[in-house]
């Protein structure tokens, strides 16, 4: 016997099933490097094109070839082919290449599962309210390929145009909006660990942020970023914007290029001795995902949570990096003493510079030493020099192996880290050890949220000096040279080096859909287990245990399936209305002639009863006849019958005269 081959997709069922794959690999693309994403990209593209041309299915050798030929791009790329971004990169592909071999509707129906799944993925990445939202629509595309799929008459299988593309695309919407109420009540009550089920472990480099090393440039990508690295909602008021230095790695070692963090030992949270010269403020930080371990808090942090360790150069580590949302409470005193005695191996380390980098500004810092003697007069020497011929730029000149010498004596033109390194090492050729301090400096506050909010943009790198009966204190040198940086913050300083900047109202309307974002991650994101636990705390049950939330799923569930399921009848009824409307006009009309329907008494067989009585005329019987074999290929013979088609059978009943033998 020979086989019926299944028909292949229309051009409008396989433009839906492409556009389908390429939403959910679009989802990963910023993610994945270029020469990856090209190779998908190329992979559509191929697919539309053979299905437009041909209909031949594409030959083994060629698929294998494609396989092998991705294989090495991943293997280029990532070395190698398990964890998250290359296994993401493999199923992008994979699903690319199931496309370019869909021509029937089940290798449809296999491509579009794959395609959830990828897009889902995605989610591994990225949870904010933008990419959520983005994520809805790609659902609602794949649930418009699947209504695409259905079975249609013959009639459907025309050359479409853009207005047919309409109706499966509101389907789709129509149906995801339905289940959201179905998804909510999921989450809710879903029992849940304190962590996701889907966390893996993150790629060092993958995110941007402040950096454990510092050398000419690295922070120039950070001030030209401004997403969001964290947000702070405080006690009480919060602090002048002067004051709101957030204190990261402290950077020690250095070799003449790069600036590093020097290996110390971790002091205890109350056993470092901190002499400060006020209360403490208390604010609890937000932070975005970095990978990274280190956090951030107000210089200068005095008391933090248990489950996190502080150097002895007061920077705030975590044991595990920073994979997700993470929210920590710190307390800071913004007016402090520490370090009063310094040990004499840190004396060494922030006293060194390497030998042979930088010799005229080692000789300016010796000069004066000979000249001043007092430290503060040496400092106060250095802030004048910058303040007097210094220009703050995000755009500096290039430089050169001797970094220092050509910004301090040729250029003259830089950022924070020029300037915060400039000065260490003029200090250190000085004899007043020093160190440079990455961190951010400034923030936004949002008034109608009550929170502030630190933008990679303000990122900052500032100096620190020991001083005799002092111990350590913090000096910016970039405030020396630009005062509106620490005052108004990084707009005023790139004003005219990003595009971004120069329009006020932009970016206020950008800081104000940032509460937006804020409520998307409390109420969304950092829906934990302990949080589920004390949902109906408002209700006065203190602790939901998982058997009660099983329950409440159970019940929630059934009375949202009860009342979209009444709905549906009711829908039903209502859509069919119309047409039932028309048969009983219908019926009424022919009981004049041989009696009302019987209730039990189907459409056929009441026809068959009009034929036996022969009362009708030859013309009218045969209309009749007409009609009820149209009511019934109306009621029985379609999953839905259109609006036109039960109007035509309406208006026929009401033109229907009846006409008896004489």
């Amino acid at each position: 016997m020979s086989k019926t081959r299944a028909p292949t997709l229309t051009i409008r069922q396989f433009s839906f099933v492409g556009a389908a794959v390429l939403a959910a690999t679009l989802a990963h693309a910023p993610h994945l490097p270029l020469a990856i994403s090209a190779f998908i990209l190329a992979m559509v593209a191929i697919s539309w094109a053979r299905y437009r041309r041909t209909d031949a299915a594409l030959p083994g050798w060629v698929k294998l070839a494609l396989i092998a030929a991705f294989l090495l791009i991943l293997t280029a790329e990532y070395g190698n082919v398990i964890g998250r971004e290359p296994g993401s990169a493999l199923a992008c592909a994979m699903l690319a290449l199931k496309l370019l071999e869909t021509r029937i509707r089940r290798d449809a129906f296999a491509a579009i599962c794959f395609a959830s799944f990828t897009l889902m993925s995605a989610l591994l990445f990225d949870t904010s309210l933008g990419f959520a939202l983005a994520t809805f629509a790609g659902l609602a595309l794949l649930l418009a390929a699947l209504r695409e799929l259905e079975p249609r008459p013959a009639a459907s299988a025309i050359v479409p145009n853009l207005r047919s593309y309409w109706p499966p695309l509101r389907a789709g919407f129509a149906a995801l909006g339905l289940a959201v109420p179905l998804a909510l009540c999921g989450f809710l009550f879903v029992p849940r660990l304190d962590s996701p089920l889907w966390r893996t472990p993150g790629d060092a480099g993958g995110r941007t942020g402040i950096s454990d090393t510092m050398s000419p440039g690295s922070v120039q990508s950070l001030l030209l970023d401004d997403s969001a690295a964290f947000r702070v909602g405080f006690d009480g008021p919060p602090p002048a914007r002067a004051q709101l230095y957030w204190r990261g790695p402290v950077l020690t070692n250095y070799d003449g290029e790069t600036w590093t963090r020097r290996e110390s030992g971790f002091a205890e949270p109350d056993a470092r001795a901190v002499n400060a010269n006020g209360p403490s403020i208390g604010y609890e930080v937000t932070l975005e995902p970095t990978d990274k371990t280190w956090l951030f808090a107000l210089d200068l942090p005095v008391d933090i949570p248990l489950e996190m360790q502080r150097g002895n150069d007061m920077s705030v580590i975590r044991r595990r990096p920073v994979t997700e949302l993470f929210r920590y409470r710190v307390k800071s005193a913004l007016s402090y003493r520490f370090d009063s005695v310094l040990p004499s191996d840190l004396r060494r380390a922030a006293l060194a510079l390497p030998d042979d980098f930088n010799p005229r500004s080692v000789a300016q810092g010796k000069t004066w030493r000979s000249e001043l003697h007092d430290d503060q007069a040496i400092i106060d020497a250095a802030l004048a020099l910058f303040h007097a011929s210094f220009f703050y730029t995000l755009s500096p000149p290039p430089l050169g192996r001797d970094s220092v010498d050509d910004f301090l004596f040729d250029t003259k033109r830089g950022f924070c880290e020029h300037y915060a390194g400039a000065f260490v090492v003029l200090m250190r050729a000085a004899g007043i050890p020093a160190r440079v301090v990455t961190g951010y400096q400034g923030g936004y506050f949002h008034r109608a949220g009550n929170y502030l909010l630190v933008r990679q943009s303000d990122a900052h790198a500032w100096a620190e000096v020991w001083l005799t009966g002092r111990g350590w204190v913090r000096v910016d040198p970039t405030a020396a040279v630009s005062p509106q940086r620490i005052e108004l913050g990084a707009q005023a300083v790139a004003f005219g080096e990003r595009a971004w900047y120069q329009s006020d109202w932009l970016l206020t309307l950008r800081n104000q859909i940032d509460l937006v974002n804020r409520g998307w991650n409390n109420l969304i994101v950092q829906f934990n287990g302990r949080r589920q636990q004390n949902l109906l705390n408002p209700f006065g049950i203190d602790r939901i245990d998982p058997t009660t939330l099983v329950w409440l799923l159970i019940g929630t569930s059934s009375l949202l399936l009860a009342a979209a399921t009444l709905w549906a009848m009711r829908t039903t009824r209502r859509r069919a209305a119309p047409l039932d409307a028309a048969y009983d006009a219908l019926c009424r009309k022919l009981s004049r002639i041989v009696g009302p329907r019987g209730a039990g008494e189907g459409p056929r067989d009441y026809a068959a009863r009009l034929r036996t009585a022969q009362t009708l005329s030859d013309r009218c019987a045969g209309e009749v006849q007409r009609l009820f074999g149209d009511y019934v290929g109306l009621r029985y013979a379609r999953a839905f019958s259109t609006a036109q088609d039960i109007a035509e059978f309406a208006r026929s009943v009401r033109r229907l005269s009846i006409e008896t033998r004489t």
